[in-house]
C-alpha cells in the first residue's frame, strides 16, 4: 500500500482474528446470516474472508465480538454496525475462487460499538 493510500486512513488498520456475524441480501430480499473471521480491523472498517461472493456497494449488518482487555479474556464488548462492500478479491464469481476476501467501509456504528472498536484497536496496537 502506497504512502498516499495509507494517509487517506480514518483509523490504524491492525490485524486481528476477530468472530464477525454478517447478514448477506439476497435477491429475493432475504438474508444469510454467515460467521466470519476478520483479517484486519480499523476504526472505519473491516476485511475479512468470505465463502460466498458479495457484490461491491452490497451493504451488510454486522456485529463484531471484540475483546477489549488483555488481561481478562472473557471481557468482551460488542458493535452493530453497517457497511458498504468496497472491494472483492477476486473480483469476479467463480467455483474455484473461493474463499474471497471482503473489504468494508463502515457507514455506521453504534456509539457502545465504537468504543469497543476502539479499546480493542488500542489494546493490540499496546501488545504489538
Amino acid at each position: 500500500m502506497s504512502d498516499a493510500q495509507q494517509n487517506r486512513r480514518k483509523g490504524q488498520r491492525v490485524e486481528a482474528k476477530l468472530n464477525l456475524e454478517v447478514s448477506i441480501p439476497r435477491g429475493d430480499g432475504s438474508h444469510v446470516p454467515a460467521r466470519m473471521e476478520t483479517l484486519n480491523i480499523s476504526s472505519s472498517g473491516v476485511y475479512f474472508r468470505s465463502d460466498h461472493y458479495i457484490e461491491p456497494m452490497t451493504k451488510l449488518n454486522m456485529v463484531l465480538d471484540l475483546p477489549v482487555d488483555p488481561q481478562r479474556p472473557e471481557a468482551t464488548g460488542t458493535a452493530h454496525c453497517e457497511g458498504i462492500v468496497v472491494r472483492v478479491l477476486p473480483e469476479s464469481v467463480g467455483s474455484d475462487a473461493a474463499p474471497y476476501e471482503v473489504a468494508v467501509f463502515f457507514t455506521q456504528i453504534d456509539e457502545p460499538g465504537l468504543r469497543h472498536l476502539q479499546q480493542h484497536i488500542n489494546m493490540l496496537l499496546a501488545v504489538g
